[in-house]
């Protein structure tokens, strides 16, 4: 196959597959052959384990907190609303308050 033929996914894949390659000659592993030393391989295990318990206490911490039973709340209505800050129109005409407002949009 040419690359004229290629779709832009094939050539992706074949130059991901090229570098990963050229890398791979180039670098190598440097640890290949060599094994690890028992006490490393225990601290290794105990980092891990170290890990895994504080995932699981935070998954725990979460859990409790989205399984908590959820108290309904008292339905609310607008006209609870109804009068709040009225006394800010004290002494003020609402229908001359807005033929103002609608002159000022006229400019």
């Amino acid at each position: 196959m040419q690359v004229k033929d290629m779709t832009i996914e094939q050539l992706r894949d074949l130059i991901r597959h090229t570098v990963e390659q050229c890398l791979e000659e180039y670098f190598g592993d440097p640890d290949s052959g060599l094994e690890v030393k028992e006490e490393v391989k225990q601290k290794l295990l105990e980092s891990l384990k170290r890990k895994q318990a504080e995932e699981s206490g935070i998954q725990k911490e979460l859990k409790l907190k989205l399984c908590q039973p959820v108290i309904p709340q008292p339905k609310r209505s607008i006209l609870e609303l109804e009068g709040l800050g009225k006394e800010i129109w004290n002494g003020i005409d609402a229908g001359e308050y807005v033929n103002q407002e609608r002159d000022s949009w006229n400019g």
